[in-house]
């Protein structure tokens, strides 16, 4: 039965599945380390709005934003009560607009501190910061070989209050060792700090890869992204996690090919026997990547079916041979469960030869693609 709904091409998030996700991560770390959710890139294309609102009522101790833009949305959300905290580096015209919001900045050079330090004097404030430490990440933050030089400059500003100090590890779903090293590095930082007389006790370098697989990096407060949305590095841990965002489109049309048409362009694919092709309302304008041509599968009527010939603009064609009774408005599953079948934005990303995070974040967050939400915090 084709569902009565108008939308060609939509993602679905499931906010209980959220819910079960943060319950899932207070067990692993316990109740004195804090939870800072990260919600930049629109909540990792599941929708700032809804996903933040869900994080507040389920009781997250912090957000972190990629932008200021991010950062302002959640005040509109939740008013002033919850820290938020600007991962990189500000720009100079965001400054006056961070501290009059009390947006948390990552303090990443002794110039952009005294900014912050000259508008909060300006506005009669004292603003907490964060200083990020640099172990290997190489992006933003201070070299941890003159990390602690730099930071007795800060404690010298005297409308600043450095809240917590962190790092953030580029290979912690990859590589352990490195990321023990980067830890040691980190807290040898903060050890030196503390014999001359700064210390502070708020500490986090846990992402999603470290909060599963590195206990002693938990610290004081974990920072998990992909985690929350329900997706994992290894692959033992996905039974405990529950992905929230389902992709999905509808068949427009369907039609028989002989042996020897082509399909799409650059006529890349040529059917080698007759086939029944059906013509699916989305392409890379909606998020389903170019780079899936000819490699990727969809889901119709719980059965697997190959993407045959280039994903197109606005449309992909789909193999639906094997499919029995195949017409137009059936639901075709990009990523989700059909039927008791599934594929995973991890699995798409193996097609892709990318990651996750970039296949949810590329799905388009305009009127073609909106965003249903169902769960107990569903609008």
């Amino acid at each position: 039965m084709v569902p009565q709904s108008y939308y060609r091409c939509w993602v679905e998030v499931d906010l209980d599945a959220l819910r079960h996700n943060v319950a899932a991560i207070r067990r692993r770390i316990g109740p004195e380390v804090k939870l800072m959710a990260v919600v930049k890139a629109d909540a990792y294309g599941h929708g700032l709005g809804q996903v933040g609102s869900t994080l507040m009522q389920c009781g997250v101790d912090a957000f972190g934003v990629a932008n200021l833009s991010e950062a302002l949305q959640l005040r509109q959300v939740g008013g002033s009560g919850w820290p938020i905290l600007f991962f990189g580096s500000a720009l100079p015209f965001e400054v006056e607009t961070m501290v009059e919001q009390d947006i948390t900045p990552t303090i990443s050079a002794v110039e952009e501190a005294r900014l912050f330090d000259e508008e909060a004097q300006r506005l009669g404030k004292k603003v907490g910061v964060h200083v990020e430490i640099d172990t290997g990440m190489g992006r933003v933050g201070f070299w941890h070989e003159n990390a602690v030089e730099q930071i007795l400059q800060i404690t010298a500003l005297h409308h600043l209050r450095i809240e917590a100090l962190y790092t953030h590890f580029p290979s912690a779903d990859e590589n352990l060792d490195e990321t023990r090293r980067e830890l040691a590095l980190f807290l040898k930082i903060v050890e030196t700090l503390k014999s001359q007389g700064v210390e502070i006790p708020l500490l986090h370098a846990a992402n999603s890869a470290a909060t599963l697989e590195f206990p002693e990096a938990r610290l004081a407060m974990v920072r998990p992204g992909l985690l929350l949305y329900g997706i994992c590095a290894k692959q033992r841990h996905t039974g405990e996690f529950r992905p929230l965002l389902s992709f999905k489109a509808r068949i427009a049309y369907v039609k028989d090919v002989a042996a020897g048409r082509t399909i799409s362009y650059g006529q890349t694919f040529t059917a080698e026997k007759p086939m029944r092709i059906a013509t699916v309302t989305a392409g890379y304008a909606d998020g389903y990547s170019r780079h899936l041509s000819n490699k990727s599968e969809v889901l119709v009527g719980g059965k697997r079916c190959p993407v045959v010939g280039r994903v197109t603009m606005d449309q992909i064609m789909v193999d639906v041979t094997d499919t029995a009774e195949v017409q137009c408005g059936d639901e075709v599953v990009f990523v989700g469960e059909q039927d008791g079948a599934s594929i995973t934005a991890s699995e798409v990303a193996s097609w892709e030869d990318t990651i996750p995070w970039e296949v949810l974040c590329g799905i388009t967050k305009t009127a073609r693609v909106p965003r249903i939400y169902r769960g107990t915090a569903a609008a």
